[in-house]
């Protein structure tokens, strides 16, 4: 009779156990095949040691294939939520394989709901980057592209009042750029963000209009990469707005006008300071079978310090840039976890800074397409 009661009093604790966590897995896997112009982002002409270059000396392209996976994991229990991100991507390049490059993607979050109006948020963040530049030549490249970055955030998310939600947060990144030639960077970065949003019903239809934003302080030290001997360090403020309002025009169809306001204050040299400002539009169209979503911006960029240059010499403006930026990503499913889906990506710097013994500051164009399939596990 004992070991009955306890078989039973075993049953029903797992089974309240069960009624009150949830675990939740799901797996994805990818492949796209495309075409990429440009990936270094370089100018279609410069001028060293009297030899000028043209794009065909200059610009890299080439056909490639990604691959990527998407892990996310979820276990809820009570009031307590923990999900977790695992993003490994590589893009393989068939013409320059020597260029292709991985990333590892970590993401593990945590919350607890205090009660109906209070819960915390807390995050913390992996990412390595492996990807090599055009090697060690200040005239090539002058910036790595690999790093390694680690993260943390921790915050309160507010419904102080009916269809509204306010997050507060502060945050912490380190960023270590692999070393480049004579040269090794990194920064440690902290600051507080927010974001606020008011939600409301027109036609059935649910409207949200809201701001984000954050103010941050980024310390960079430089280094000799020879003997690690630091010899330079760069002290930089941040602050961003952002406004949107999200407008369904179907219960599928979704448009989210924003507009940006971004401003960087250099306090060690007072030269490397700008403000960016410009619109921008998010699409998302979402039925059972298809997924599309899509993004637009016009960003302005005027530097407060940086004199342009032609190539006679300075030509009495500030430094600026316009950059154009598209996004189109598509998913349509097949069957059996099976999705066919396609990617366009562009972006356009536009710039009067001309001086073609400079590679930096210049004008570029990178874009590339592809297609592939997705796999849902």
């Amino acid at each position: 009779m004992n070991s009955l009661k306890t078989t039973i009093t075993t049953i029903l604790v797992l089974a309240s156990i069960g009624a009150y966590s949830q675990i939740k897995n799901t797996l994805q896997a990818e492949t796209q095949i495309g075409y990429e112009y440009n990936y270094f982002r370089s100018p279609d002409e410069i001028r060293t040691e009297g030899v000028i270059l043209n794009k065909d000396d200059l610009i890299s392209s080439s056909f490639y294939q990604d691959v990527e996976l998407n892990y996310k994991f979820r276990y809820k229990w009570n009031k307590n939520r923990l999900r977790v991100y695992v993003n490994p991507f590589s893009r393989l390049f068939y013409e320059n394989f020597d260029d292709s490059y991985w990333s590892l993607n970590v993401n593990a979050k945590y919350d607890h709901q205090f009660n109906k109006s209070i819960s915390l948020l807390s995050e913390v963040r992996f990412l390595r980057m492996n990807r090599e530049g055009l090697g060690g030549d200040q005239d090539v490249l002058i910036n790595p592209l690999g790093y390694t970055n680690y993260g943390g955030t921790l915050g309160l998310e507010l419904a102080l009042y009916r269809n509204n939600e306010l997050t507060v947060e502060g945050f912490y990144n380190f960023k270590n750029f692999d070393a480049f030639g004579t040269r090794d960077l990194q920064y440690h970065e902290y600051g507080a963000q927010f974001s606020w949003m008011q939600v409301f019903r027109v036609n059935k239809l649910k409207h949200k209009i809201g701001v984000t934003g954050y103010v941050k302080k980024r310390l960079y030290d430089t280094f000799n990469a020879s003997d690690i001997e630091s010899n330079g360090e760069r002290d930089w403020d941040y602050l961003k707005g952002t406004l949107f309002y999200k407008l369904p025009l179907h219960r599928h169809f979704e448009v989210k006008p924003s507009f940006v306001y971004y401003v960087r204050i250099d306090n060690s040299t007072n030269r490397s300071g700008f403000n960016q400002y410009g619109p921008g539009i998010a699409l998302k169209y979402d039925n059972n079978k298809t997924k599309i979503r899509g993004t637009f911006s016009f960003i302005t960029r005027n530097y407060t310090d940086i004199e342009a240059r032609n190539t006679d010499g300075l030509i009495g403006e500030r430094l600026q840039y316009e950059y154009a930026n598209f996004q189109l990503n598509g998913a349509h499913k097949i069957g059996n976890g099976f999705s066919l889906t396609a990617t366009l990506f562009s972006k356009i710097r536009s710039t009067n800074y001309s001086d073609i013994d400079a590679r930096s500051f210049r004008n570029y164009r990178n874009q590339y397409a592809g297609i592939g399939v997705l796999w849902e596990f």
